[in-house]
């Protein structure tokens, strides 16, 4: 009962009903309307503010996989999921069935300075902590006490829908888009294939969270699997191909890095 002997409202809408909204809105920001590194930083603050949303909402630290004393427990699982994420990516490089899949043309003429960016600050605080305290942090934290499997799938959907603006704002680049030969249709299918495949990650990422009841574990497996295309930036992973075509003639012997193409 409030203080005058009336009892306090209701929220309009759900909790997590609001947080996916902002989740949708900051999508339209950061890829409609904001340049880099401003969409970076407005990564982090969105998911500051949900988690701080969520906690206020009644969420405990437990259900935002933020608790201190969880943070120890489950380690191995931590490591063996960023271990089994970097395999993986390293494997598809090498395969001759996927390695077409990891010529990104978006990257290819990435220099140094904005590959170490991207692999210092950028992956590791922008994208895995900032996007698994929103998705796998706030998000799931709010929904999964109605239903974990329902919070799940949904908070997953929409981790992947995320992907999609990106996905068709840079379809031409995307090596999914060349799978067919009309190039409006490769859009279509980049984009499709981007959202199935990040929704899949998602339910593999809140898995490791309710797993290891600790953000951890899926913040380094995120962490592991996006550094991919940043392999192929000039001067990091050359090949004789890029060597050749930018005349570059003090980069080692390509044969010590990843063939990536």
């Amino acid at each position: 009962m409030g203080p005058l002997g009336v009892a306090p409202s209701e929220p309009r809408f759900a909790p997590e009903v609001t947080g996916a909204a902002v989740v949708a809105l900051h999508n339209l920001a950061v890829h409609r309307l904001l340049p880099s590194p401003a969409d970076a930083v407005l990564n982090v603050v969105t998911a500051a503010g949900l988690t701080a949303f969520a906690r206020r909402a009644s969420c405990s630290h437990d259900d935002l996989g933020t608790c201190a004393a969880d943070a120890a427990a489950g380690l191995r699982l931590r490591l063996a999921a960023a271990a089994v994420a970097t395999g993986g990516i390293v494997l598809g490089a090498f395969l001759p069935a996927t390695r077409p899949f990891f010529r990104d043309r978006r990257v290819i003429d990435v220099g140094r300075r904005e590959a170490i960016y991207h692999l210092a600050v950028r992956i590791p605080l922008a994208t895995a902590i900032a996007e698994e305290l929103t998705f796998r942090g706030a998000l799931l934290g709010l929904a999964r006490r109605r239903s974990p499997a329902a919070a799940v799938g949904w908070i997953s959907l929409l981790f992947g829908a995320s992907h999609a603006l990106p996905t068709l704002q840079h379809s031409e680049g995307n090596p999914a888009s060349g799978l067919v030969a009309d190039p409006r249709k490769g859009r279509w299918v980049a984009m499709l294939g981007a959202t199935l495949s990040t929704a899949g990650a998602g339910c593999l990422f809140a898995w490791l969270q309710l797993r290891s009841r600790s953000l951890l574990a899926p913040i380094l497996a995120h962490a592991a699997s996006n550094p991919r295309p940043t392999w192929q930036a000039d001067g990091w992973f050359a090949t004789p191909a890029k060597i050749q075509q930018k005349g570059q003639r003090d980069v080692p012997d390509p044969r010590a890095f990843l063939p990536v193409g």
